[in-house]
């Protein structure tokens, strides 16, 4: 096991994998790592199996980066199941209540849109990975137990309609982090007097990143190991595009990764991507409004990226 690990590569970037059906977050991220013999592999942010979509997986030094991106909106299309409701809230579960939506109209599930805008606080799921005394709710739901939640505020940005047949309505939402699709679709349902169950889920989109970018396994298996594979990941400093930039120069960057504050002229205060001259990320840093700057996340990468091909 030492010896295999040991020809591992040093390689940083992020591949924007569009994960299929029925893998998990995890053998999708085991998956990548093997590919591409990384060292060092992180997910931001796990799909269920039932779900695919957008899942960047952070190799090498942009697995520092990935705390920040767990915080990031995400957008979703779903497909809901109207007239019944199962244990789990999506087509894993068991039927636990049913209604008739033979009279429901496309027109009252999009008059119900409105009450889920903006600010809202959802009831956690039995089944997820939220913890209650270190058990995760899922193993307790599975046991048959279930535990009062508390509701947690989550933030619906957009919501929409994309086809109604009857028996199921597409949508669209885009969502602060912790959002419950599954629940957001069991509560609109309840809105207009139904019960419901999520059928599909992928997430279309993270921000900053922009999906059309993704790519699939089989895309990364029938790449050449390599230049060619390389070439599917973006460079680290994808993940903080949007973010103030400060470039610094040689004795700066040196003071920030011995953990030095430096005074520096970054503009507004906050956390800011930190650049050499030669635009290649350094890290991440907080300035304060006196002009210091401090280290946060600091990358130990040197020419990782730039040489493995990643894109910008």
């Amino acid at each position: 096991m030492t010896k295999s690990k040991s020809r591992r590569r040093s390689i940083d970037g992020i591949l924007l994998l569009d994960k299929p059906l029925g893998l998990s977050s995890n053998a999708a991220l085991q998956n990548a790592k093997h590919l591409y013999n990384a060292q060092k592999a992180g997910h931001t942010g796990s799909l269920d199996p039932l779900a695919s979509g957008l899942l960047p997986i952070c190799l090498g030094e942009a697995t520092k980066l990935s705390a920040y991106l767990l915080d990031a909106d995400k957008r979703y299309q779903a497909r809901v199941r109207l007239g019944v409701r199962t244990t789990t809230g999506d087509a894993e579960g068991e039927p636990t209540a049913t209604s008739d939506p033979s009279s429901l109209s496309r027109a009252q599930l999009e008059a119900a849109i409105p009450q889920f805008l903006g600010a809202i606080a959802q009831v956690p799921p039995m089944y997820s990975a939220l913890k209650r005394d270190g058990q995760p709710l899922y193993a307790l739901a599975r046991a048959g137990i279930e535990v009062e939640r508390q509701p947690r505020p989550v933030r619906i940005h957009e919501l929409r309609m994309l086809a109604f047949d009857g028996l199921h309505f597409d949508f669209e939402v885009t969502c602060s982090k912790g959002t419950y699709v599954r629940t957001l679709a069991e509560d609109w349902a309840a809105a207009v007097g139904q019960q419901a169950h999520l059928s599909a889920l992928r997430r279309s989109g993270l921000e900053p990143f922009d999906a059309a970018a993704m790519v699939s396994l089989e895309q990364v298996q029938q790449a050449e190991p390599g230049q060619p594979r390389d070439s599917l990941l973006l460079r680290p400093e994808a993940a903080l595009r949007g973010w103030p930039r400060l470039v610094v120069d040689e004795e700066l960057a040196r003071r920030l990764a011995r953990g030095q504050k430096v005074r520096a002229e970054s503009g507004a205060a906050g956390l800011t991507a930190v650049f050499d001259q030669q635009q290649t990320l350094l890290g991440i840093a907080e300035s304060d409004a006196a002009g210091f700057l401090a280290p946060r996340r600091w990358l130990n990468r040197l020419e990782n990226a730039a040489e493995s091909g990643a894109r910008p």
